[in-house]
């Protein structure tokens, strides 16, 4: 069955994987593996369903798809997103059991089966830790169970208070999306620890750079970012026939458009004159 599904994503995700290539864009921040736990969910519309099963086949099919034309697709939001209203640091409590039959069985084919390289961690508090920085979550389970050796990043939060920067790199994070400014002086306003200088001298956090540096160029090296580019690559716009065919339809209509327009209002002011 699953290999019946694979198929099927293949034939029908063309337009994606051949638009990450035109676009020289290697990451889709999708698909959605969080489940449809409430009908009240504004992203219902990005998840595949309330079953984990079903949404890990899917979900699995269509990164597997992907990777065909060397195109990273990453699941999101991992894990236990389960509001779009207020999510910003919302908590979300649930046993172990609870989170491994349903949520995370939703995203875990999404690893183990089609290999995915790349993640995005979730806004929410998972219990009362931060969604970017739970060790058991993104390294215990994802990393270190599953086999995660791709890129992660976090969803895009405005200067979050409860959001920490050195635990999530030491959680195997290797994309913060905090400040909406990536520059030193943008990321060291919102973490005053994090400068050159005082990073070089903390011996653990070196070696949690160089890990997730490691996992982000595995990534993008086994992507189609790679495909033939260098220094010396030149990219050209190639224009078809039919590219050329429907620019002149959209000018023929628009010219026909405006030609309406004109005649429609010279006979209301004729009417309006008569």
């Amino acid at each position: 069955m699953r290999r019946h599904l694979v198929k099927r994503w293949l034939q029908s995700t063309s337009c994606d994987r051949n638009y990450s290539i035109w676009s020289n864009l290697p990451i889709l921040w999708g698909a959605g593996t969080n489940l449809h736990r409430t009908p009240y969910n504004a992203r219902n519309h990005e998840y595949y369903s309330e079953d984990a099963i079903l949404t890990a086949y899917q979900a699995a099919a269509y990164i597997a798809a992907g990777k065909e034309y060397g195109c990273i697709i990453a699941p999101k939001h991992f894990a236990f997103n389960d509001t779009e209203i207020n999510r910003t640091g919302i908590a979300t409590f649930m046993t172990e059991q609870k989170a491994r039959e349903n949520e995370l069985r939703g995203t875990q084919a999404s690893v183990e089966d089609a290999q995915t390289l790349g993640m995005m961690t979730t806004f929410n508090r998972i219990g009362c830790t931060a969604g970017n920085a739970h060790y058991g979550l993104l390294m215990n389970i994802l990393r270190k169970e599953w086999g995660f050796q791709g890129l992660m990043s976090e969803d895009f939060i405005q200067d979050a208070n409860y959001s920490v920067l050195k635990e999530a790199v030491h959680c195997g994070v290797t994309m913060t999306c905090n400040t909406g400014d990536s520059n030193m002086e943008a990321v060291t306003a919102k973490w005053n620890y994090w400068t050159t200088e005082a990073v070089s001298k903390d011996a653990s956090m070196m070696q949690d750079l160089k890990n997730v540096m490691m996992w982000q160029n595995y990534a993008l090296a086994n992507s189609n970012a790679m495909d033939g580019l260098n220094e010396t690559s030149q990219i050209k716009d190639v224009r078809t026939w039919y590219d050329n065919a429907l620019t002149a339809t959209s000018a023929v209509l628009a010219l026909l458009t405006l030609a309406a327009a004109a005649m429609y209002i010279r006979d209301a002011k004729r009417r309006k004159n008569s």
